[in-house]
C-alpha cells in the first residue's frame, strides 16, 4: 500500500507514461499548464508524458493536495503484511468503504506526513491525521480544484492533471456528482490512456458545466462495418524492448545487440499485459536480431504462449539498415556526416553513405545471412527500400494466417512495424503510426474479410484498451451472482476449499431467501452456472425452486469451485495457525500470487483422489493448492469460453459460486489489480448482485454497464454481507 510513501515508477509505470505521452502527441494536444502531486511517481510520470508528447516546456504545478489517499497504518505494507497486522476483515472494510478511516499512524510514526520534509511548510492541522478515507480525500482535493484549477479552465487553458487513483476518484466524484456509495466504483481509465473531461463555462459566472468525458486513445473502428462485427483474426504488434545500443544512444540498424536488464523487464511487462487480457496467439513472427526475438521469447513465456506456438524468424523483418551510421552514436554520426545524419533519423530518406560489400558491418559478411543471396542484402536503406522488403513478407507470409482466422504476434522494429501499419491504414493517421510503433507495449489490429484481402476492423493499444469507457453501450445480457449459503465448514469457521461440505439449516434458509427476492422481481434465467461442490448445488436447487426457475438448465463445472487452500483445507483458523504459524497463514490468505503449501498427491484432500474429478486431466487440476492468481486464470478462461458467449447472445444468467472464486472473477471482469484485491465488494448469500453487460463493439467482447442489488440498496446489501465481527469480508 503506497499512500503517501514516495516510491519511484516501476518499468511498467514508465512504459505506461511513455505510451500516454505518445497518444497525446499523436492527437496533437498542447497543454498550457500541468498540475500534479508532490510524489515522485506522479512527478516522473509528468516528466515522461511531457517529454514524449512535446509538452516538456509547459509549466508544472506540484501540490500535496493532489497526493494519493493516505492509507494510514497500511502504508508500506504488502497485502499479506496488512492481513497479518490487522486481519483480512478490517483491511477489506477500510479498502471498500467510502467514509471509514483506516487505522491512523501516530504522529511519532515516520509515515505520518508531519515527519516528511516534503510537507515542512504545510500547517499541521491541514495534513491528514495519519490516514484518510475517500471522503477525507474529497475534502482536500475539491477545494484545490475549485480554487486553483477551475480558474485556468475558465480562462480557456488546456490543463493536464497527473495524479493518483483515489485523488482522481475524489475529483471525478465532485465533477460528476456521484453519490457517496458509488464513488468507489468509479471506472478508472488505464494508466496509459489519457482521460479527457470537457466543460462549458456557465454564462452566469457560477462555474463550469461538465459536458462529456472520453479516453484520448479510444480504439478506432472501421466505419464500413457495423459495431460488434466478428473479427476474422488479429495481429499483435510489438516493438522490441530496450537494447544495449538504445541505452547507449547508438544507431542499432542491423547490429545484433542484446536487451538490457530494463529491456528484459519491459518485455516481461508486455507479456504480462497480454496475459492479463487472456491473449492467445497461433503464430509468432520476428526478425533474426536478438533484441527482437529475445523480446518475443520473454513475452511468450510470460503470457503462456510459449508452448507449441510456431516461431518464424526472418531477416525481412529486420530494422531499417542505417548504412554508414550503423554502430555510431548520434554525436559521432553528426561529427562525421553533419546534417545528413540528422536528416536520416528524422526523414524517410537514404543514409548519407551505404556500406561497401567489403565492410565487416555489411550483412553479406554476417553468418546470420549466409543463406541469403548477397545481392538481396542492403548496405543501407531508405525508408522506401526497407518497406519494399517488409511488405511482401507481410502479404505473403503473415496475412494468410490472419485470413485463415489466426491470431499472430509480430515482434519487430520501429520502421518495419510503421511500414506495415501505413500499408494497412491511410495518410491521415501518420501521427498515430509513429505513436503505435514507439511503444514497448502491444498494439492490436483486428481484421475482417472484405473481398479478397482482409482489412482492419478495429485498432487499439492493448494496455490502454478500456471498453468500459465506450461512449455508448447497449445492454446485451445480465448475470445475477450469489454466494452459496452457509456450509458446515463455514459454521465451524474452517477452511473449506474443495471439501464437499453441505449446507446448514441456516444456509438452506439463506438460499430460499435469495430465491424469494428473485421471484418478487420476476427474474427468469436461461441457464445457471455453478461449481460441482454440494454447498453450491444445494443452494442452486433451493434458489431455483423458490424463484420458479427449476426449468433452467444447470451447468456444473469444477472451474467454478472455491479456491483450493492447500494444507489449510479442513482446518479451523486456530488449528491452521498452530500447525503452520500465523505468519504463513496470513501470507497465504493475504497474497494474490503466493501459493499455499500444497497437499501431497497421496493426501485425500488432493483433487486427484476425489471421484468428482475423475474425468479431468491431472495437469488441469490444482497441484494440491491455489493462489488467488491461479484461481483467476481458471475461472476467467471458463468465463470467456462458456459464459460470455451466452451473455452476448442476450441471455440472463444465474451464477452461484464461492467467496474467492467470485472474488477472482470480479477482479477479472473489473480489471482490478492485485494491489487492489481487497477493494472488491463482497457477494451476499441472500441478496442477488446483478451485472448488466454491454457489447462495446470490439471482438474482446463484454464490459460492465451497470451493477445493482435485487430489492436492496448498496448499504442494505453490504450490511447482509458482513461477517460476525460486523466487517465486510470477501
Amino acid at each position: 500500500y503506497t499512500g503517501w510513501g514516495d516510491t519511484p515508477l516501476s518499468v511498467r509505470g514508465e512504459q505506461e507514461a511513455v505510451e500516454a505521452g505518445l497518444c497525446i502527441k499523436a492527437c496533437g494536444v498542447k497543454f498550457d499548464i500541468v498540475f500534479t502531486s508532490v510524489l515522485t511517481r506522479a512527478v516522473k510520470t509528468t516528466e515522461l508524458v511531457g517529454k514524449t508528447s512535446g509538452n516538456d516546456e509547459v509549466p508544472v504545478v506540484k501540490a500535496w493536495r493532489l497526493n494519493a489517499r493516505h492509507s494510514g497504518g497500511l502504508q508500506g505494507l504488502t497485502q499479506a503484511g496488512a492481513v497479518a497486522l490487522y486481519g483480512e476483515a478490517k483491511v477489506t472494510l477500510w479498502r471498500s468503504s467510502y467514509d471509514i478511516l483506516p487505522a491512523c499512524v501516530e504522529e511519532s510514526d515516520p509515515r505520518h506526513p508531519i515527519n516528511d520534509p516534503l510537507y515542512a511548510d504545510v500547517p499541521r492541522d491541514q495534513l491528514p491525521p495519519g490516514g484518510e478515507s475517500l471522503a477525507h480525500t474529497v475534502e482536500r482535493v475539491v477545494p484545490y480544484w475549485t480554487q486553483e484549477i477551475v480558474p485556468k479552465i475558465r480562462a480557456g487553458a488546456s490543463v493536464l492533471i497527473v495524479a493518483h487513483k483515489n485523488s482522481l476518484r475524489a475529483l471525478w466524484k465532485y465533477i460528476e456528482r456521484t453519490p457517496d456509495d458509488a464513488a468507489l466504483d468509479a471506472k478508472m481509465a488505464p494508466a496509459s490512456a489519457p482521460l479527457v473531461y470537457e466543460f462549458e463555462d456557465l454564462s452566469d459566472g457560477s462555474g463550469l458545466l461538465f459536458t462529456k468525458k472520453y479516453i484520448m486513445n479510444f480504439p478506432t473502428v472501421n466505419p464500413k462495418f457495423h459495431p460488434g462485427t466478428k473479427a476474422l483474426g488479429k495481429a499483435y504488434f510489438l516493438r522490441h524492448a530496450e537494447s544495449v545500443n538504445n541505452a547507449r544512444g547508438i544507431d542499432n540498424g542491423w547490429e545484433d545487440t542484446a536487451l538490457t536488464l530494463k529491456g528484459e523487464q519491459q518485455a516481461l511487462q508486455a507479456g504480462q499485459c497480454m496475459k492479463e487480457k487472456g491473449i492467445k496467439v497461433d503464430m509468432i513472427f520476428t526478425s533474426v536480431l536478438q533484441r527482437a526475438f529475445k523480446t518475443a521469447e520473454i513475452v511468450c513465456m510470460t503470457s503462456n504462449n510459449a508452448f507449441a506456438v510456431p516461431v518464424v524468424k526472418s531477416w525481412r523483418l529486420n530494422a531499417r539498415h542505417s548504412g554508414a551510421l550503423h554502430g555510431l552514436t548520434h554525436e559521432e554520426a553528426v561529427a562525421t556526416y553533419g546534417e545528413a545524419a540528422a536528416l536520416f533519423r528524422t526523414t524517410q530518406g537514404a543514409p548519407p553513405a551505404c556500406l561497401e560489400r567489403t565492410d565487416p558491418r555489411h550483412p553479406a559478411n554476417d553468418p546470420h545471412y549466409a543463406d541469403v543471396p548477397p545481392e538481396q542484402l542492403p548496405g543501407g536503406e531508405s525508408y522506401e527500400m526497407m518497406a519494399a522488403r517488409v511488405l511482401p513478407f507481410w502479404k505473403k507470409e503473415i496475412m494468410p494466417h490472419i485470413k485463415a482466422g489466426k491470431n499472430v504476434l509480430v515482434v519487430a522494429h520501429r520502421n518495419p512495424l510503421k511500414a506495415v501499419l501505413e500499408h494497412l491504414g491511410d495518410a491521415s493517421e501518420q501521427g498515430a503510426f509513429d505513436a503505435q510503433v514507439r511503444s514497448t507495449l502491444p498494439f492490436v489490429a483486428e481484421f475482417i474479410a472484405d473481398g479478397e484481402n482482409p482489412v482492419i476492423l478495429t485498432k487499439y493499444s492493448l494496455s490502454s484498451f478500456a471498453p468500459h469507457l465506450t461512449p455508448s453501450l447497449k445492454t446485451v445480457g445480465k448475470v445475477v451472482f450469489l454466494r452459496h449459503g452457509e456450509s458446515l465448514c463455514n459454521l465451524n469457521e474452517a477452511f473449506t476449499g474443495w471439501e464437499d461440505s453441505g449446507l446448514t439449516p441456516k444456509g438452506e434458509k439463506q438460499a430460499v431467501e435469495a430465491g424469494r427476492y428473485l421471484l418478487e422481481e420476476g427474474w427468469k434465467f436461461s441457464v445457471v452456472f455453478t461449481s460441482v461442490l454440494s454447498r453450491a448445488l444445494e443452494s442452486v436447487e433451493r434458489i431455483c425452486r423458490e424463484s420458479k426457475n427449476l426449468s433452467a438448465p444447470v451447468v456444473k463445472s469444477w472451474r467454478l469451485n472455491a479456491r483450493h487452500p492447500g494444507v489449510l483445507q479442513g482446518l479451523t483458523k486456530p488449528e491452521a495457525v498452530k500447525a503452520y504459524g500465523k505468519e504463513k497463514v496470513n501470507l497465504w490468505r493475504g497474497s494474490f500470487d503466493v501459493m499455499p503449501e500444497c497437499v501431497s498427491m497421496d493426501d485425500p484432500r488432493h483433487p486427484v483422489n476425489d471421484p468428482l474429478y475423475k474425468g479431468v486431466p491431472q495437469e488441469e487440476l490444482p497441484p494440491g493448492g491455489e493462489s488467488l492468481s491461479r484461481c483467476v486464470d481458471r475461472i476467467s478462461a471458463f468465463w470467456r469460453s462458456q459464459v460470455a458467449p451466452r451473455i452476448q447472445a442476450g441471455e440472463t444468467i444465474l451464477m452461484v459460486g464461492h467467496k474467492n472464486s467470485l472474488k477472482a472473477l470480479f477482479m477479472y471482469l473489473e480489471d482490478t489489480s492485485e494491489h487492489d484485491m481487497f477493494d472488491v465488494r463482497p457477494v451476499s448469500t441472500t441478496v442477488p448482485l446483478v451485472f448488466e453487460f454491454g457489447d462495446s463493439g470490439f471482438s474482446s467482447g463484454l464490459t460492465i454497464v451497470k451493477k445493482y442489488w435485487v430489492k436492496h440498496t448498496e448499504t442494505e446489501a453490504l450490511a447482509k454481507a458482513r461477517c460476525k465481527d460486523g466487517s465486510l469480508h470477501m
